[in-house]
């Protein structure tokens, strides 16, 4: 599978989100920084994202991580906790299955969890702040955990 196959699996997963009854669907945009499967350092790397917030405590998304000729295609879930009475404030905590496609090597899984700060500035825009453990599956057992840490931020406009 290679890079032809990105937009038929994010329209696939946007579609399966959008099934869902009464999401509030979004898209954004963000910058990770961190070590992953995609950085062998402290690098930042520009990523797109599109999904739904099923309701208060449930949200679906996919983003694509993108690093010269490599690309990140993840699929999350997340748990949302509202810290405050209003619900601006969230905590959230999840995970992500994707795949990592590579132009000059074998596509690879990507598997992970993710936790983080989420803020409701408006109806229309939320932000976050969040960190990522993951990896492929190929060489995850020849890293030490501790070197897999990608923090994130985010903006996201509801559609």
């Amino acid at each position: 599978m290679k890079l032809k196959l990105v937009p038929v699996l994010f329209s696939l997963f946007a579609s399966m989100s959008a099934q869902a009854s009464e999401p509030q669907a979004f898209i954004g945009v963000g910058i990770n920084d961190g070590v992953s499967s995609i950085n062998d350092g402290w690098n930042f790397n520009p990523s797109v994202r599109i999904g739904a917030n099923i309701n208060d405590n449930h949200r679906l998304y996919s983003y694509l991580e993108i690093k010269k000729e490599l690309y990140n295609f993840v699929a999350s879930y997340d748990y949302l906790v509202p810290f405050t009475k209003s619900g601006d404030w969230r905590g959230f905590i999840g995970a992500s299955t994707g795949v990592q496609i590579a132009e000059s090597s074998k596509d690879d899984l990507v598997l992970g969890a993710q936790t983080g700060i989420n803020y409701r500035i408006n109806k229309n825009f939320n932000t976050e702040l969040g960190y990522r453990v993951h990896d492929t599956r190929s060489v995850w057992k020849t890293r030490n955990m501790s070197q897999l840490d990608t923090f994130y931020i985010s903006l996201d406009f509801a559609v």
